[in-house]
This record gives C-alpha cells, sequence and structure tokens, in this order.
C-alpha cells in the first residue's frame, strides 16, 4: 500500500482555510482517493483548551501548548491515515504556529525548534488574504487572534515563508470555487499514483 501524503492549507483567519480544505477533500473523494479533513487545534485535550475563547497565556506558554497538540495530533489523526494510505488535508499545522506565535514572541526560530519533532506537509498552501478583508468576512465573534495589528505581523511572516518556497501562494481573495481549481491544479503534482486507496 502506498504511503498518504500531507497537504496543509494555511493563512490569516477569515482567509477561507476551512472552506478549502473541505472541498479539497470532497474533490478528492469523489476522485477516488481515501482523504480525510482535520483541523488544528484539535478537539481533544490540549486543543480544546486553546480553542476555548476565554483561554489566555504568554505567548510563550501557548507555542508549547500547540506543539504538544500538534504532537498528539500527528499521533493520533496523521500518522495512522497516511500509514494507511490517506490524503491527509489539515486546516493548519506548523506553519500557523511558525507565523502567530512567530510573530508575537519575535522568535520563529525557536518556535520552530519546539515542532521539529512532527513530520513536514509534502505540500503546504497559502491562501494570502489582507487582513483587513479577512476581518470584514468573521461573522462570528472575534477570537483574541484577530487584531489588524496581528495579523498584519501575521500576513508578514507567512509571505516570508511563501518567498522562501515553504509555502505555495495563492489569491485567497478570489471567488472560493476559483480558489478550489487552483488549489486542485497545484496539488495534482504531489498526489499518489495510483490513486491511493484506504482500507
Amino acid at each position: 500500500m502506498n504511503r498518504g501524503i500531507l497537504v496543509t492549507i494555511e493563512g490569516i483567519d477569515g482567509a477561507g482555510k476551512t472552506t478549502q480544505a473541505k472541498a479539497i477533500v470532497r474533490w478528492l473523494k469523489r476522485n477516488g482517493y481515501a482523504a480525510k479533513y482535520t483541523s488544528e487545534p484539535t478537539s481533544s485535550g490540549v486543543g480544546r483548551l486553546l480553542g476555548k475563547p476565554d483561554f489566555t497565556a504568554s505567548p510563550a506558554l501557548e507555542a508549547l501548548l500547540f506543539a504538544a497538540d500538534r504532537m498528539e495530533h500527528v499521533r493520533r489523526v496523521i500518522e495512522p491515515g497516511l500509514k494507511k494510505g490517506y490524503v491527509i488535508v489539515s486546516d493548519r499545522y506548523v506553519h500557523s504556529s511558525i507565523a502567530y506565535q512567530g510573530a508575537m514572541l519575535g522568535d520563529m526560530d525557536w518556535v520552530r525548534t519546539i515542532n521539529k519533532f512532527v513530520p513536514k506537509p509534502d505540500v503546504a498552501f497559502l491562501l494570502d488574504v489582507e487582513p483587513r478583508v479577512a476581518l470584514s468576512r468573521i461573522k462570528r465573534p472575534k477570537s483574541r487572534f484577530e487584531r489588524l495589528e496581528l495579523l498584519e505581523a501575521v500576513r508578514n511572516a507567512y509571505l516570508d515563508m511563501a518567498t522562501s518556497g515553504e509555502l505555495i501562494m495563492l489569491d485567497g481573495t478570489r471567488p472560493p470555487n476559483q480558489v478550489t481549481e487552483e488549489l486542485l491544479a497545484k496539488l495534482r503534482p504531489f498526489l499518489p499514483n495510483p490513486k491511493c486507496k484506504g482500507p
């Protein structure tokens, strides 16, 4: 059985990550791939704590908690899925910590270090959206991360990673179906051949 691949979708809050990640998974399943949508922070253990609206911690502690949640995510979801040949599509992954906690701490190298034990994605996409546009899309109550000044710093961190080749950047301001089409066009070269089948 072929090993699966890990695909990650990144971007600031309001960039359309969840919409695109789920659209990709639907396309993969329709086209015969064993595929799974997942997201961070997770819904178990530390992830539930991080997802609480009233949760507060220092940026350093928060970075450590996100790293711990990610390691558990890899152990429970990502690695077992990859071994079974799944295309795992994660709505946020390690680049989110590098961008968000790295921007808040001013130390992206340390954030990379505490995440060095998790597998790198096979391909990582960045949906680039200007922060004011992204914030205008968010209709629910804003989270602690959804502040203009912070999102501008986070976006700059993401753009630096795209410039260095870590992320494949797409224009997230276009209509969702157009973004999906471009994502799929850029994803196809990474997909297993022949099509991976799940259990």
